[in-house]
């Protein structure tokens, strides 16, 4: 894996706005991520943390009114318009999503190698031709999220916390030094969901890739990721350690109904 840059951000997101229709999904948020941090999004649906994540990696653009957003120090975008060269710098940016994302009817091997379509010839990508070290990173890629035995399956015979697993080896052999994952075990059982966070904690740990997470379970949020930054009607509402998200900062953060759906009410 390529060594992340050192001397700036892995992530700088100056008064970014962001509107759909008449909704400020966001609403002058700034935001900076250093080189090695895993962070935590949370916030109610619709709060602008998926937004926040599209917007960093220029996978929607904001409005015309916004400042600068930059990955690894590269201009993004800038006042609703992409920055130059955007599409071979997004090689740097690993990108999982909730529904994976990965084309059924390939192996999961042929998905993963998908990754280096940034970094090899045109024609090569275009017939499936990949170099030898394409193949051998994607099968240390797989040996390395923990699913190699089953790289010549359908990606779609596969479970979800398989396949989101093989998402995740995808953009290790991108070569990805930040990983932007949008509720990436929002589909998986409790015990898959775990698997994946685990995965995104040890390659922050021992791996040193930035990992900026969206998250609906806060419980996952203080567990494995020291940092948190919740949002609400597109405003950064909390940014700070993990273990100050309490019952009361939470109940800030999401409103009163939080309380009655996680503590039944219950004052004490």
């Amino acid at each position: 894996m390529t060594t992340a840059t050192k001397s700036v951000p892995a992530m700088q997101v100056e008064n970014a706005r962001m509107t759909f229709g008449t909704t400020q999904a966001l609403n002058g948020v700034d935001l900076t991520v250093e080189n090695g941090e895993m962070v935590a999004l949370i916030g109610p649906s619709g709060s602008g943390k998926s937004t926040l994540l599209r917007v960093a990696a220029a996978l929607q653009i904001a409005d015309s009114t916004s400042g600068k957003v930059s990955v690894l120090g590269h201009t993004m975008q800038k006042k609703g318009k992409i920055g130059s060269g955007v599409r071979s710098h997004r090689t740097r940016i690993g990108f999982i999503f909730q529904q994976f994302n990965l084309v059924g009817r390939l192996s999961l091997f042929s998905n993963v190698m998908v990754g280096s379509l940034g970094r090899i010839s045109k024609w090569r990508g275009t017939f499936g031709l990949f170099p030898g070290d394409v193949k051998q990173a994607a099968m240390d890629a797989l040996e390395r999220v923990g699913i190699a035995q089953f790289a010549g399956m359908r990606s779609s015979n596969l479970s979800g916390g398989q396949q989101q697993r093989g998402a995740i080896a995808r953009a290790l052999v991108q070569g990805a030094e930040v990983l932007f994952a949008d509720e990436p075990i929002a589909s998986l059982d409790p015990v898959s969901a775990r698997k994946v966070m685990e995965l995104l904690d040890d390659l922050n740990k021992n791996e040193a890739l930035t990992v900026v997470v969206t998250l609906h379970q806060v419980d996952y949020a203080r567990e494995f990721c020291a940092r948190t930054v919740a949002l609400n009607e597109g405003k950064i509402v909390f940014d700070g350690p993990s273990e100050e998200l309490t019952k009361e900062k939470l109940i800030e953060i999401y409103g009163p109904e939080y309380e009655t759906a996680f503590y039944g009410g219950d004052d004490s």
